[in-house]
């Protein structure tokens, strides 16, 4: 089947199975051209159990892990691991070519003529890549999500620690790269009220999973009693815009230090949740 026909057996967004490759969560497709790949029932299935898999709280980092100690498939020739090697080479330079101009420009004002030239391609390439701008424009904002967290500071947030020390490790990176989250931010708020239909449904996507990345933690803390009962999706949202506006105080007046910031923004979050 194609990647259309994946999203709607699976339930999963194209942009987070195109994620999901570039992590290494699925197996590779089938290449049978430059812009035909297959997928099979084997992705169907990792797709549904990585969804299960989130359902229990668990992040991206102990997915990957859990299912790098499944046996390996079958290693396709070397021909054909040269040319999916090379087609994720020129995806990944596209994408941090985008991901730059995007933020530098805006959705409107960065073009894929030059989208295309910065990464050192041709439009041809980058359409045999992607649709088009707008999914582009929603994967590669994506990326740089994960990029601006390192990623021995998000297995250490993912790693089931209690709520209070997640919500620090979670803040302070997010206050280290304030600038990029903020960009970020507001470049898909901007999408998602824009006038294309398909661009605006994909950026309220991908603001909905940033800001929900903290959600499995909150119900993890209910369960064991940090935590009133109630909508942590709400909650998530709330704490989201609570270390946003933390982050354009500290970047508007110098008086206060990330460290006492910080240590308000937790005993805001404590005073506000517990049960």
């Amino acid at each position: 089947m194609k990647i259309a026909e994946l999203s709607r057996v699976s339930g999963t967004h194209r942009s987070t199975i195109h994620h999901y490759l570039d992590l290494g969560l699925l197996p590779r497709p089938e290449t049978l051209g430059p812009r035909l790949h297959h997928f099979g029932p084997e992705h169907v299935e990792r797709l549904r159990e990585i969804k299960a898999l989130r359902a229990q709280g668990l992040g991206l980092a102990e997915i990957r892990e859990r299912l790098a100690t499944r046996p390996r498939a079958r290693t396709p020739p070397r021909r054909q691991r040269r040319r999916r090697e090379g087609a994720t080479d020129r995806r990944a330079a596209i994408l941090d070519a985008a991901a730059r101009l995007f933020l530098d420009r805006g959705f409107e004002g960065a073009d894929v003529q030059s989208i295309a030239r910065a990464a050192g391609v041709g439009k041809a390439t980058l359409y045999q890549c992607f649709a088009g701008k707008s999914e582009l424009f929603v994967e590669c904002l994506d990326r740089l999500r994960f990029t601006l967290v390192p990623a021995s500071l998000r297995a250490q947030a993912q790693s089931g620690l209690p709520m209070t020390d997640e919500a620090r490790l979670r803040a302070q990176a997010v206050l280290s790269r304030f600038a990029g989250f903020r960009t970020m931010t507001n470049l898909l708020g901007a999408a998602a009220h824009g006038r294309d239909l398909e661009v605006a449904a994909r950026a309220r996507e991908a603001l909905h999973r940033m800001v929900m990345n903290a959600e499995p933690s909150l119900r993890r803390a209910m369960t064991t009693g940090e935590l009133r009962r109630g909508d942590t999706e709400l909650w998530a949202y709330m704490l989201w815009g609570a270390l946003l506006a933390l982050g354009d105080r500290l970047a508007l007046d110098d008086r206060y230090t990330q460290a006492e910031a910080l240590a308000v923004y937790l005993e805001f979050m404590r005073r506000a949740l517990a049960p």
